[in-house]
């Protein structure tokens, strides 16, 4: 079933360095194409699980598939470059800026896949509900757990991994694609928060809207 299309609201303030403006965008859009390509893997598995066992391809450095929905390409090399996760993003998906306002309280609003954005929502707001207590440091494996249960909160990405275990992935299989595809890029986007670029976001699903 094609994904819904949605819209985000990251709050944020205004008064800042074009420079930071610009990792923080690049980092973004990273993180949504990343998790796009990562449901996209997923179904793909589902898909070619029909004529092959799981997994297809043992390993990474000779040929992951990194599946568009009508067809199966590779990465040679993993991890796979912003550019080639780029690539693999249909232009009909692309993440938009639809609006800024550059106040402080401001915000940044984005058009996109409803799957991507509700996990982009869930990870800041997370995050941001931590960090009001302002002694609140959190270790290594505090972000690590706190990752794993919005894995297995958000449906869209819980589904996926339930499904591709089904088929015989394990948790070996599945860890090159959940830390290059999942965590690393949400993860990059601390450093905005921690600068107060952004804070807490909030979604307004565009058909939800339509049909009321």
């Amino acid at each position: 079933m094609p994904q819904r299309q949605g819209r985000i609201r990251i709050h944020g303030h205004g008064e800042v360095e074009v420079a930071l403006v610009e990792e923080y965008l690049a980092d973004l859009k990273h993180a949504y194409e990343s998790l796009l390509v990562f449901e996209s893997v997923m179904d793909g598995f589902k898909r070619v699980s029909r004529e092959f066992p799981f997994p297809v391809y043992p390993g990474l450095m000779y040929g992951w598939p990194l599946g568009p929905r009508r067809a199966v390409r590779y990465v040679r090399d993993w991890p796979p470059t912003a550019d080639e996760v780029s690539s693999l993003v249909p232009h009909s998906e692309q993440l938009i800026l639809s609006a800024v306002r550059l106040s402080s309280p401001g915000f940044w609003e984005f058009l996109g896949k409803i799957n991507p954005l509700e996990v982009i929502r869930q990870y800041l707001n997370d995050r941001h509900e931590r960090r009001k207590d302002r002694e609140y440091r959190e270790s290594a494996e505090e972000r690590r757990l706190r990752l794993e249960n919005i894995k297995l909160e958000n449906e869209a990405i819980a589904g996926r991994v339930r499904i591709a275990k089904e088929l015989g992935a394990t948790d070996k299989d599945l860890a090159p694609l959940l830390n290059e595809l999942v965590n690393k890029p949400l993860l990059a986007l601390d450093r905005h928060q921690d600068k107060d670029i952004i804070e807490h976001a909030e979604i307004d699903n565009d058909q939800d809207r339509n049909e009321r």
